[in-house]
């Protein structure tokens, strides 16, 4: 099958393109400069310039589909700033690696100036916001994706490092914006209580992130986490009061414990939890190696969180995701502070279910699952449909990656080539994901028009990625989905 489509006139039609060559050109020349600079990036064979496409093109999309907020259209034209940037960076890095080792900032200026043109002529802010805002975000952009690239070894591929800066500095943008400014947005009760408690949690983790990193080796004791925590706890609740009342925690607590479809969501959700846990804890005592079809399990446990919360509760699903965020990046923060016998622990669970992509400083790979299901939480807007767009890192990954694993690690014989994964499970990807899709319509707990049409397209496209790339399936495949969709949109699907 993959020795055919090689063969077919489309294929040689692009392979033989004068883009598609100066492309592999480019490439190779990267690849060449990153080795000569001794710039360690995630060992991989391709360098997925491609990546720094992917969000980008899903904001402005959707700001052209449909009707979005200020809020949604102020990150979509700042992130055409920062994907002119990752363009001009590819370009640098095409003839030297300097741009990654002396303070150049060469392009900002201009890529700045372009998401300002965006902001001021098309949006109608100030000359003064526009500007401020763009060259904060582009320069901001330009630093932490050369920290990524030199601070980070063996972490990222260079597309993956512009995909994660872009996704970092808008998240900020977003977070700053919405503390600080008021874009006229409609926003109920309920979301100002759910933005006000996620502000709270993810504010509160970045000091606690902050304070374990300036630790010395001397004071990196349990009773100092312990001081820390008090500290920061004692923040949380003063912003809370500030935020939502006095009576805040009481209000936290009734909105989870008076409505019993919540209550039942969480508790079905605190038992899958409880299995992870089980199982890590199990299998680290135990000190087995996860394999590959071990490791999709949690892909399995956490898809079924997602699922549940948002066909059922798509509010309540965002504030869990918020609060999962911030302790998944408590964790992992944790082992790599070095406090006695909390990061030795860590440390020892990391070592049996990390892989080889996990090679670098941090574990991105959980991470990088979880971001990937919580994603369309915050990139698709509400439209009608918009149920089956918000499943795509569920469709993607939770079922279709997991399928391919499991189904082509059992039964698959004809591999792709170049790599090592399957025909047969790449099959069984995009049958897994219509399968869901048709099961949820079967019993209507999901009912959009056309869906198995649009599942089957975004599904095919994001199967035949997860076949072909070599960059992590857990960052990409969403967004690759999320496009998918929108180009069936775009065809009246």
């Amino acid at each position: 099958m993959d020795k055919t489509f090689r063969e077919s006139r489309f294929y040689q039609t692009i392979v033989h393109s004068k883009l598609f060559r100066i492309l592999v050109l480019v490439e190779k020349q990267i690849s060449n400069n990153i080795e000569n600079g001794a710039i360690a990036t995630r060992p991989c064979k391709t360098n997925g310039l491609w990546c720094c496409l992917l969000l980008p093109t899903v904001l402005i999309v959707y700001s052209m589909l449909y009707t979005v907020s200020e809020l949604y259209m102020l990150l979509a034209y700042i992130s055409v700033g920062l994907l002119s940037y990752s363009f001009l960076f590819i370009a640098f890095m095409s003839v030297s690696c300097l741009v990654l080792k002396e303070n150049f900032y060469g392009g900002c200026e201009a890529s700045s100036l372009v998401a300002t043109l965006l902001l001021y002529a098309l949006q109608g802010h100030g000359i003064i916001f526009s500007l401020t805002y763009s060259v904060v975000a582009v320069f901001s952009f330009c630093t932490l994706l050369r920290l990524a690239l030199t601070k980070c070894p063996h972490t990222f591929t260079v597309g993956e490092a512009m995909l994660v800066a872009q996704s970092v500095i808008l998240f900020f943008v977003m977070a700053v914006t919405m503390t600080l400014f008021d874009m006229g947005d409609e926003e109920d009760d309920e979301m100002h209580f759910i933005n006000s408690v996620l502000f709270t949690i993810l504010s509160s983790v970045g000091i606690i992130v902050t304070a374990l990193s300036l630790l010395r080796e001397s004071v990196k004791t349990l009773a100092v986490l312990g001081y820390i925590m008090s500290v920061v706890g004692t923040y949380a609740l003063m912003v809370l009061h500030v935020q939502i009342g006095s009576d805040c925690i009481l209000r936290i607590v009734s909105y989870i414990v008076l409505d019993v479809e919540k209550l039942k969501l969480i508790l079905f959700w605190i038992v899958l939890v409880g299995i992870a846990v089980c199982v890590v804890l199990i299998r680290t005592k135990l000190k087995v190696k996860a394999s590959t079809v071990t490791r999709k399990t949690f892909h399995v446990l956490a898809s079924a969180v997602f699922l549940t919360g948002i066909l059922y509760d798509v509010n309540l699903m965002t504030l869990a995701a918020g609060v999962g965020l911030g302790a998944m990046i408590l964790v992992e923060a944790l082992r790599k502070s070095g406090i006695e016998k909390i990061s030795p622990a860590l440390q020892a669970a990391f070592e049996v279910y990390s892989d080889e992509k996990d090679s670098g400083c941090f574990a991105m790979t959980p991470i990088y699952l979880y971001v990937g299901l919580a994603c369309p939480l915050l990139l698709v807007p509400v439209h009608p449909g918009y149920e089956l767009e918000l499943l795509s890192g569920v469709l993607s990954i939770g079922v279709g990656d997991t399928a391919a694993s499991w189904f082509g690690s059992k039964y698959g014989f004809n591999k792709w080539a170049d790599g090592h994964k399957t025909v047969e499970g790449t099959v069984f990807n995009i049958l897994s994901q219509v399968a869901v899709v048709y099961v949820l319509q079967l019993f209507r707990i999901l009912n959009v028009p056309w869906a198995l049409i649009r599942v089957t397209v975004a599904a095919a496209i994001s199967g035949l990625v997860e076949a072909k790339t070599d960059q992590v399936d857990n960052l990409i495949l969403p967004l690759v989905s999320l496009i998918a969709f929108q180009f069936t949109k775009i065809l009246h699907i």
